[in-house]
């Protein structure tokens, strides 16, 4: 699910930034990248489209998170917490990698650990009713997202760099950089009372606009 979130997704950004670079010619059939893009749209939406498929990612991750939980009782809760933020920490990697990558292995560390602990409190916080809160879980969704593609250009630039290729080190470490930088925002807003508050009344916003079946504000045009 997180590969065909992520490779349409993509595709997608690639395809959009090419029409953008081309300009107008970017439109035209001979240079062909128009019809790229219709066809490039639809793979958000086969098999299964990328907002249910990131939800299904959400849940999945905070139902396992919620099974260790229960079996830990109350008294285990409270310790693991207590551990995750006295004790950061998801083992040693670095000796496994290119020294080079060694910098963005201590981002995806960092990110894992401080992810854990967000998502461990924002379950306890929520319980059952979690699968109710759809804009967080997406917010899980995209952490998780990047911290998989962190692992996998990771892992992707240092098995070249056995074979002697060191190359796509610099890719790796600009894209980890980027997305701790993101996973960053996003964690931030999972732990922020008051981004959960403006969540809700967005929530609310589009469930006036439901009930109304249109836009709340008047038009400009009509007065």
């Amino acid at each position: 699910a997180i590969s065909k979130i992520f490779a349409s997704q993509a595709a997608w950004d690639v395809c959009d930034e090419t029409i953008q670079i081309l300009g107008g010619a970017g439109f035209m059939k001979d240079v062909g990248i128009e019809r790229w893009m219709r066809d490039l749209r639809i793979f958000r939406i086969f098999e299964g489209t990328n907002d249910i498929l990131k939800l299904f990612v959400a849940l999945n991750g905070v139902q396992d998170v919620g099974k260790k939980l229960k079996a830990g009782g109350a008294a285990g809760v409270a310790l693991g917490m207590l551990k995750s933020r006295l004790f950061p920490t998801t083992g040693a990697l670095q000796n496994k990698v290119h020294s080079d990558l060694t910098p963005s292995v201590d981002l995806l560390r960092g990110d894992v650990a401080k992810f854990g602990r967000v998502v461990t409190e924002t379950v306890v916080k929520h319980k059952k009713a979690i699968i109710q809160e759809q804009v967080l879980l997406n917010r899980v969704a995209d952490v998780a997202i990047l911290l998989q593609s962190m692992a996998a250009v990771i892992s992707r630039s240092n098995t070249r760099a056995e074979k002697g290729n060191t190359e796509e080190i610099a890719l790796a470490n600009a894209w980890c950089a980027e997305s701790h930088q993101k996973i960053a925002g996003y964690v931030r807003e999972l732990d922020d009372p008051q981004i959960t508050k403006i969540d809700k009344e967005v929530l609310e916003i589009g469930k006036k606009s439901l009930d109304a079946n249109a836009y709340i504000a008047l038009s400009p045009v009509s007065g």
